[in-house]
């Protein structure tokens, strides 16, 4: 497996208890001085050094070598140390770097794992990146042959591509701080955030769609989780926008913090242009939380309109203003949303039951893989 991520954070320890499992997690950093592994509990880990050679840094925009190269040098070192390991299986998270291009070269038996999905991102925001990034994603799901999928939206961009994949559902395991949670209506008109501030995550329309509102609610606040406090063109864009004073920018949080503030919020806003299976959304739904998202990508598979949650047109500030208003109006109602969404979501990506489904996906590659040999 790569990549340290939450969802494989919260799947890892369950997966590595699940019987005869020798569980050992690859990443990649410029952090650190040389190649470490180390133990903890049932997991080893392996951190290998990356970047621009002799630094700790990486490969700048300006001149983004690792991507002009196909990730070449990093594969390499993913690939070397997976020959090191000898795995039986290679579970690589992502197809927007390094670690599914090396779990295809290994020539082991791989399960790629859909993340954010860079081709449809790269509609919203087509930097220089992305648009040679896209062509790697593209490589990796024509060559692979198995794939965790999580929504008809990544299951759907993986069958256009490769139309014989074998495609498992495999959800998002969540933190279980969030199943502690047991979220309730309270009178208090904020709004909640949690995601990164890149363009596609449609912050931008929320801002817009907080100010219409704060015409006619003027307690209303909006809080916003991810990214840096001190976000510059942000605070320049609210206070153009006249809601400086209504806006908290609270940067980079703990699981432990963000589940604090689902309880002092009253809903849960994400106004993507474009994504696959937000982990911040999935949270908020294990909360209980009312949620407010918009109706694109993957979003539609968790999120079933007016029934756990409401959806929204993305890049529609009036649409948003008006559901958001219509919520804050109505507690029965957010109440309501959030016990079903509690109930759906806590099926859904309770980490044993994501362990179990990862485990089915293993045992029936590994079995393919031994009658085509």
């Amino acid at each position: 497996m790569f990549q340290p991520c939450s969802w494989i954070v919260n799947l890892a320890p369950v997966l590595a208890q699940q019987p005869n499992v020798e569980l050992h997690l690859i990443t990649e950093s410029t952090l650190v001085k040389r190649h470490q592994v180390a133990r903890l509990g049932n997991i080893t880990f392996h951190i290998v050094k990356t970047g621009v050679p002799f630094t700790h840094r990486g490969y700048p925009p300006y001149f983004p070598l690792d991507v002009l190269t196909k990730f070449a040098a990093t594969t390499r070192k993913l690939v070397a140390e997976l020959n090191t390991i000898a795995p039986d299986i290679v579970h690589a998270h992502g197809t927007e770097g390094p670690y599914a291009l090396a779990a295809i070269r290994s020539g082991r038996p791989c399960l790629v794992a859909m993340q954010g999905i860079i081709a449809e991102i790269f509609k919203t925001n087509p930097c220089f990146r992305y648009r040679i990034v896209r062509h790697y994603e593209r490589f990796a799901v024509r060559t692979a042959r198995y794939f965790a999928c999580r929504t008809a939206f990544d299951s759907g961009f993986v069958r256009a591509i490769n139309p014989a994949a074998r495609i498992f559902t495999v959800q998002e395991a969540i933190h279980p701080v969030f199943f502690r949670q047991n979220w309730q209506p309270q009178d208090n008109p904020t709004v909640l955030f949690v995601g990164s501030l890149e363009k596609h995550k449609g912050l931008h329309t929320l801002l817009e769609a907080v100010a219409l509102i704060a015409r006619e609610q003027p307690r209303i606040r909006l809080k916003v989780i991810g990214g840096t406090r001190t976000p510059g063109d942000w605070m320049q864009r609210c206070r153009q926008l006249g809601i400086e004073d209504r806006v908290e920018f609270l940067g980079f949080l703990s699981p432990e913090e963000i589940a604090r503030h689902h309880l002092e919020s009253q809903l849960f806003v994400l106004p993507s242009e474009n994504d696959n299976s937000p982990n911040a959304l999935a949270e908020a739904m294990v909360s209980g939380m009312p949620v407010i998202a918009t109706n694109v990508g993957g979003i539609p598979s968790m999120v079933e309109p007016g029934v756990s949650g409401a959806l929204v047109p993305a890049r529609d500030p009036r649409a948003l203003q008006k559901e958001i208003a219509r919520l804050l109006a109505c507690p029965d109602e957010r109440a309501r949303l959030g016990q079903q969404a509690r109930t759906v979501a806590r099926i859904r990506h309770l980490p044993e039951r994501v362990a179990r489904e990862t485990m089915d996906a293993y045992k029936e590659i590994l079995n393919d893989t031994e009658k085509h040999r």
